[in-house]
């Protein structure tokens, strides 16, 4: 990436809306006031100047490159006036920013927006109101979608972890600054109440609240009003499809998909690259997508865990393809044509990056043999193994011989959220976590392979059956996917729940669809479970095994069920459910991996 001008960095800049509100920014631009540049900009609820990871987007040394880098606050955020209402505001608000920002005196009149998570909801709520300048979108660990598969529920469970770090750890301390910024006295009483109820966050104990609604007491008033009765909602309502809105459409432009294979928000960035991908095929009007996954997490992008390293796995230094922030910026002056850098992704001139080579359409790195590939699209699973389980804890090539394993699930004592795709506050970090401390408790069941003869790779959706009965009304089935290195070190690869009363609307993949109403279970009746773990990219190698766990929990990331049929946000009372989970030619109870065939 050449960084050929000076850059200057404007603060506070205004942007006045249709209804009087103003917004304000950050804005960086190379010093060069006869020139017109392309604008990159990024909506945020965060604060447009908290530090950016400078590896995943630098807005200095992209804006010497040859761009204008507008970073702006939300409404009712840090600088920009008005109420923040989380996502309400962003398409209309998104749409006049961008035709504000392509209006700019030194702008060329095409705009393309970046960012992750919230910053990557934005644009597409954006883009759906269709803003003249309006040209790309760079969307990472994008929030958008989902929000029955991941987003807000899984399987039917809610996404506890990281619903209520968000709502306190992300919002709620601005919002507690600028609704008693007037008294500074109750101000101090506030912000002491929320330092309080962080560190209960912190150690853990706030996620063990129940019922849930006695958070309410000690939460903020963002917290009172959007996150805590969130946690008594129901897959399938009007908040998920007010959350699906924005990435329902495909939109006719250029887009840029980066995901990590342990963020919470992954099934969005494959169904996003899909979604444009589906309708580049059908309409010309609409370009083909780029996809880049790596082994991240949504907030590491270092490819490094503890206890794991992916070696090339970096943001920092994407294998041969330099670092995330060159990457947009190499994919943004492609895309945009009219600005500086038209030679396209992949040719540099001289900057600090040095020559590197030119992006594939979807760039996939592939953990175990710890590689990226590049694809001209993301391809799909060339086969499938299933793997069923049987007797001792063996994972077989076939169904064995009939048999069956009980364990006692007790939502006093779940067991507690190790590694994988979660973000939630406290101790517990997400990734590809080491499980036998998870696996040493007598409420999980493992099933192992022998050590492989050759290498498999692992690729695409991972999805499991079980059949299984519960002495509970009510139950959730957690299914795990590990990677067992020959020093004997299980590591997670990828995970999912089903909520035993919307096991109809789960039917088929495993995916949560609205319809079919929930249904209790009829005590110690065999029913059929399919689990969802999503999707992965694993090669193991010859002398790894394939071990999948089975359980009842996994908390905080999932809220727990209380086996009672009611609902953790207003109950307490909770039952100790024996599980009994069968195999066999009359119970097959499985996990299917998709494969994709060695280079």
């Amino acid at each position: 990436m050449s960084l050929a001008y000076n850059v200057l960095i404007e603060n506070d800049v205004e942007t006045p809306l249709r209804d009087g509100t103003v917004l304000r920014s950050t804005v960086y631009r190379p010093a060069a006031e006869a020139e017109r540049f392309p604008v990159l900009m990024t909506r945020t609820p965060y604060g447009r100047d908290l530090s950016v990871n400078s590896a995943y987007f630098n807005p200095a040394t992209v804006a010497a490159a040859g761009f204008i880098v507008v970073l702006q606050d939300v409404r009712g955020r840090f600088g920009s006036d008005g109420e923040f209402v989380p996502s309400e505001h962003e398409a209309d608000d998104g749409a006049e920013a961008v035709e504000w920002a392509a209006n700019l005196p030194y702008s060329s009149g095409r705009v393309g927006m970046w960012g992750r998570s919230y910053f990557g909801e934005s644009q597409w709520r954006a883009a759906r109101r269709n803003p003249v300048g309006l040209a790309a979108l760079a969307s990472g660990v994008c929030a958008a979608g989902s929000a029955d598969n991941g987003a807000l529920f899984r399987g039917g469970a809610f996404e506890l972890g990281s619903r209520l770090s968000w709502g306190h750890g992300s919002i709620s301390l601005e919002a507690v600054r600028r609704e008693f910024a007037g008294d500074p006295a109750r101000l101090e009483r506030e912000l002491e109440a929320w330092r309080d109820l962080d560190a209960s966050f912190a150690d853990g104990s706030a996620f063990g609240t129940l019922p849930l609604n006695d958070l309410k007491s000690r939460a903020s008033t963002f917290m009172q009003s959007y996150i805590i009765p969130s946690t008594g909602e129901d897959p399938g309502g009007e908040t998920s499809e007010a959350w699906n809105w924005p990435a329902s459409e495909p939109v006719a432009l250029e887009t840029l998909n980066i995901g990590g294979w342990f963020d919470i928000f992954l099934p969005n960035t494959l169904a996003h690259y899909r979604l444009q991908l589906e309708a580049s095929r059908r309409d010309p009007v609409v370009p083909r997508p780029s996809l880049i996954l790596g082994p991240w997490s949504h907030t590491n992008y270092t490819g490094i865990f503890p206890g794991t390293a992916f070696p090339g796995g970096s943001a920092g230094a994407v294998g041969a393809y330099g670092d995330l922030s060159s990457i947009h910026a190499r994919w943004f002056a492609r895309v945009l044509g009219d600005g500086p850098g038209q030679e396209g992704p992949g040719h540099d001139g001289p900057g600090r990056d040095g020559p590197t080579q030119e992006l594939p359409s979807a760039l996939v790195y592939f953990m175990g043999e710890n590689s990226w590939r590049g694809f001209h699209e993301l391809p799909e699973p060339d086969g499938a193994v299933e793997l069923f389980l049987g007797t001792d804890g063996s994972l077989l090539r076939e169904a064995g011989d009939d048999g069956a394993v009980e364990y006692d699930y007790d939502p006093l004592d779940p067991v507690p959220s190790t590694g994988g795709a979660s973000m939630h506050l406290g101790a517990d970090l997400a990734g590809p976590a080491e499980q036998s401390p998870v696996e040493a408790r007598g409420d999980v069941v493992v099933f192992t392979t022998e050590p492989l003869a050759d290498p498999l790779t692992v690729f695409g959706d991972v999805t499991a059956t079980l059949f299984a009965s519960s002495s509970a009304v009510d139950t959730d089935f957690v299914v795990r996917l590990c990677r067992v290195t020959p020093d004997g070190r299980s590591v997670g690869l990828a995970e999912g729940i089903v909520r035993a009363s919307w096991r109809d609307a789960c039917a088929g993949d495993g995916v949560f669809r609205p319809g079919p109403p929930r249904r209790p279970l009829t005590p110690g009746q065999v029913e059929e479970f399919r689990v969802n773990l999503w999707a992965t990219a694993c090669t193991f190698q010859a002398g790894d095994r394939i071990r999948v766990q089975v359980t009842s929990s996994c908390h905080p990331k999932w809220d727990r069920n209380l086996n009672t049929g009611a609902k953790a946000t207003d109950s307490s009372d909770t039952v100790v459910a024996r599980q009994r989970v069968l195999w066999g030619e009359a119970a097959p109870s499985r996990i299917t991996l998709g494969v994709l065939s060695q280079p």
